[in-house]
């Protein structure tokens, strides 16, 4: 009979430490269903913040690649302007242009120069009592015809 009372003792330790490891096990099962809801809301959270932001960059990119193209046009057209005016310039004979305009310059100062000096070569005196003269030969006939005075 000590054997089956120390049975009995036994069953009822075995029992109560199974009871113990099943409320322990109802306790980490609470604790895990409480993590996984938590996980779940996390992750539907996060799902619902990365459709968010994906929308967003798809709107910014809607907007943004027109406006990108517009200024990628009118950059290769500028680049072509810039390369063609490269090539005329390339083949411009500048240093010609240049003494050419050297050379006018030098024969427009010349020039000048003879006027000049033709200018200071006029008697004034002379000029003036030539005019005087024409004056006081057409004043008679012009009181005559009655236009001048």
């Amino acid at each position: 009979m000590e054997e089956e009372i120390k049975t009995d003792e036994e069953t009822a330790a075995y029992r109560q430490n199974v009871e113990e490891h099943n409320r322990e096990m109802a306790q980490t099962e609470k604790s895990q269903l409480k993590y996984q809801k938590l996980a779940f809301i996390m992750s539907m959270l996060s799902a619902i913040f990365t459709g968010i932001i994906l929308v967003v960059v798809l709107l910014l990119v809607g907007y943004v690649i027109p406006k990108v193209d517009n200024i990628y046009a009118s950059t290769m057209v500028s680049l072509n302007n810039l390369e063609t005016l490269t090539a005329e310039l390339k083949d411009a004979d500048l240093g010609g242009t240049v003494q050419n305009i050297n050379t006018l310059t030098v024969q427009a100062t010349g020039n000048l120069s003879d006027t000049m000096k033709r200018l200071d070569s006029v008697d004034l005196e002379k000029l003036n009592q030539a005019i005087e003269n024409l004056n006081a030969t057409i004043e008679p006939m012009a009181k005559f015809f009655g236009t001048m005075r």
